[in-house]
């Protein structure tokens, strides 16, 4: 890939990176169809981390072939768009970010998956943000084009296990989980790769990257925040249901084992006899109580046996007082 610089229509210099196969003529980019056999074969995926500095990952099937952070405008440029009053009807990183869209399109990029931003910390971050993301939907309704997005803290989550991991966090964790192609700078903390520094933005296009190799796996998904919410609230009320289940069968069987321990005393109480014409009651401390005289007798553990070898009921009667 290279860079050319072209004029703007506000007279500022336009920085466009360009792939080999696409031409531009008289500022318009001439979006070639990609090769009917290379995408049966491999899905080109641009992963998008977006913003003035937008970082992007490449890839061909889950293997990522090349990254890095296309700067949109720089500090001058803004100030001079803004001079020319030029932010609120012709803002610039809105044409640089849709010229570098169609490119890799013409490139033969068939899905593009960004990072789906939804607090900023301003108003103009905010509007800025939403028009990189329009981008792609203009895109996407233009082609075949498949988007799909990842939410923030899904994608920290992915990558360190947490949802609030920093930046650099999120760097240490890519050095750690690919050593072989990213080092860490024992200075900065920013990673390496082949001697280049990685700057924040590219290393969450990584990430993104590598989130999209899973979700092909079949490992993660590319559910949106509410649709994660409501799939929770769903497991949630599951959970709930089978619990409350389990409790009710719980239930049952206590009270089936009570209803037969009830049954096998009253069979033990009958099987020793009646007491003054009347069966005996049961009462505490494993006894039998006839309800005329009062008289006490322990019953046996098992239902019509003594409760010890050779004994005989009648030796085991007791007067209550």
């Amino acid at each position: 890939m290279k860079s050319i610089a072209e004029p703007g229509e506000t007279g500022i210099t336009r920085r466009l990176v360009v792939n080999p196969g696409p031409t531009a003529t008289g500022g318009e980019i001439q979006v070639a169809p990609p090769d009917a056999r290379t995408q049966a074969a491999v899905v080109r995926t641009l992963a998008l981390d977006l913003g003035t500095q937008t970082g992007w990952a490449l890839m061909a099937g889950q293997e990522i072939i090349e990254s890095g952070t296309e700067l949109l405008a720089s500090e001058e440029e803004l100030r001079q768009q803004r001079r020319e009053g030029k932010e609120r009807t012709a803002e610039i990183r809105f044409a640089r970010f849709h010229d570098f869209v169609a490119l890799e399109m013409a490139a033969g990029v068939t899905r593009i998956v960004f990072e789906d931003v939804i607090f900023a910390g301003s108003q103009a971050q905010t509007q800025l943000w939403a028009s990189l993301r329009a981008v792609i939907w203009v895109a996407a309704r233009r082609s075949n084009l498949d988007v799909f997005c990842v939410p923030v803290a899904t994608l920290k989550v992915f990558a360190t296990g947490d949802g609030s991991a920093k930046k650099l966090e999120m760097a240490q964790a890519l050095a750690l989980a690919q050593p072989a192609q990213y080092a860490a700078d024992p200075e900065t903390g920013m990673l390496r790769r082949n001697g280049r520094l990685l700057d924040d933005n590219e290393v969450d296009a990584i990430w993104l990257a590598l989130y999209t190799a899973a979700v092909d796996r079949g490992e993660e998904d590319f559910l949106g925040v509410y649709q994660r919410k409501a799939a929770r609230k769903a497991e949630r009320r599951t959970r709930r249901a089978v619990a409350k289940a389990q409790r009710k069968a719980r239930n049952e069987v206590r009270e089936d084992e009570q209803k037969t321990k009830r049954q096998a005393l009253m069979a033990s109480i009958k099987a020793m006899g009646k007491c003054c014409g009347v069966f005996r009651k049961p009462a505490p401390y494993g006894r039998a109580v006839c309800l005329k005289c009062g008289q006490a007798i322990r019953i046996p553990k098992q239902a019509g046996a003594p409760s010890a070898p050779g004994a005989s009921p009648a030796l085991e009667r007791a007067h209550l007082i």
